[in-house]
């Protein structure tokens, strides 16, 4: 099945890394793009749609976007001066997760699709999309790429909680510092490197997904913390946690972008 990719309004187009491909993807300003990500919704849940709608982009400007579950502490979480400073935008965005650094480091995808499609049990609907994700990236050019098992994530995020110091709190409310069921990671050091978050209605889900092209390390120059010495190390723990595909693979990023875009959205 052929997917569709929705691109509404005005949008640059830009290549990555810009040469070797004819890959093209709108370069959209991340608050616009969450919009047209979430605007998915409705077009299968409206009935409008009953094929997969999928889109693929890149962040024009940075962004510091959190999930649904942390609005609340928002402030105890993002260094929200430090952002202001920088000419960096926070957002929040429908779907569940922790904080991530959005910009042009990162692959960003959306699927949406009725829900007769995926699993009712939401940890379990994403099964379909890590195994499409990780195979695609296995025959792409990056060879240990593997979804990650339930007992594994859980084990993990144990671990942080077991260590009750600032830096694992930290790392449990960002998006890429601890790993979550049936996201992507290599095998051979465990970094992640696709994370995936999802937004239920009665009769569409959609899934959000954003492929490294680096690590996520810089987050940590926009996160809360008690001071520079643990600011240093949160960037430390995020840069040995995540990976992106600029040190896997010899081939373009934008060729792996390419294969991975082609890769049927349908789950089953």
């Amino acid at each position: 099945m052929e997917s569709r990719s929705l691109y509404v309004g005005n949008t640059t187009e830009m290549r990555l890394p810009r040469h070797d491909t004819s890959l093209s993807l709108p370069a959209e300003q991340p608050r616009e793009a969450l919009a047209r990500d979430e605007a998915l919704l409705e077009q299968i849940n409206s009935g409008s749609s009953a094929e997969p709608l999928v889109r693929w982009w890149v962040a024009a400007s940075p962004a510091v976007v959190v999930g649904l579950g942390l609005s609340h502490r928002l402030d105890s979480v993002v260094d929200l001066e430090r952002c202001r400073g920088a000419g960096v935008a926070v957002l929040q965005r429908k779907a569940g997760g922790g904080a991530l650094l959005l910009d042009a480091h990162m692959l960003c995808g959306a699927i949406c699709l009725p829900t007769s499609a995926v699993s009712a049990d939401l940890t379990a609907s994403y099964r379909w999309l890590g195994e499409r994700l990780a195979s695609a990236l296995r025959t792409t050019g990056v060879p240990d790429a593997r979804r990650v098992e339930v007992l594994e994530a859980r084990a993990d995020v144990a671990e942080l909680r077991n260590r009750d110091d600032p830096i694992a709190r930290l790392l449990l409310s960002t998006c890429y510092g601890a790993l979550s069921p049936h996201e992507v990671i290599i095998n051979h050091q465990k970094g992640k490197l696709v994370g995936l978050a999802q937004v239920r209605r009665r009769r569409a889900a959609l899934f959000q997904f954003g492929i490294l092209l680096r690590d996520q390390s810089p987050l940590a120059g926009y996160l809360r913390v008690p001071d520079e010495a643990a600011r240093a190390q949160l960037s430390i723990e995020l840069r040995a946690r995540t990976v992106g595909l600029e040190s896997l693979t010899p081939r373009s990023a934008s060729e792996v972008a390419a294969a991975v875009a082609g890769a049927t959205p349908c789950a089953q």
